[in-house]
């Protein structure tokens, strides 16, 4: 997941940008980037400009990364797609049953994963997946490990 955060990805979203804006058929994460993309059509001045897209920008009054936001957008959106771990469709399916649109819901689950993810970063460790699934859990009201009952 680390290539979707540096700077050299900027070539890859890129290169992405420039086949949607052509019609050519993507595939693989390059149709799911796409596809966040085209969610979020703030962002679009910034795909071509370069490292421009990995700058925070202020867009409609808030200041995001556009690189960084649609990188945990993917992120998120391929740990549902292989279930990986299980507890992201948990959580995400508890927050829709209370009424959280989807595309909130990913942005609840990918500040958690964020925050880690970067947070394991800035200490060059490894990411605590025990804590990303502490936080899901208790994102939905549950505590983990489960407790089984006696």
């Amino acid at each position: 997941m680390s290539d979707l955060f540096s700077k050299q990805a900027t070539v890859l979203y890129n290169a992405v940008w420039e086949k949607m804006k052509r019609g050519e058929a993507l595939s693989g994460d390059a149709e799911l980037m796409s596809e966040i993309m085209k969610d979020h059509p703030e962002f679009d001045p910034f795909w071509g400009a370069g490292e421009t897209a990995f700058q925070p920008q202020e867009i409609n009054g808030f200041i995001v990364n556009p690189l960084v936001h649609t990188g945990l957008h993917t992120a998120i959106e391929k740990q549902l797609m292989n279930d990986d771990p299980v507890e992201v469709g948990v959580a995400l399916k508890h927050l829709l049953d209370k009424g959280v649109s989807r595309h909130e819901a990913i942005h609840q689950i990918a500040g958690i994963w964020g925050d880690l993810y970067f947070r394991s970063v800035r200490r060059g460790g490894p990411f605590d997946e025990w804590i990303y699934l502490q936080e899901l859990a208790a994102l939905t009201g549950q505590t983990y490990p489960p407790t089984v009952p006696e």
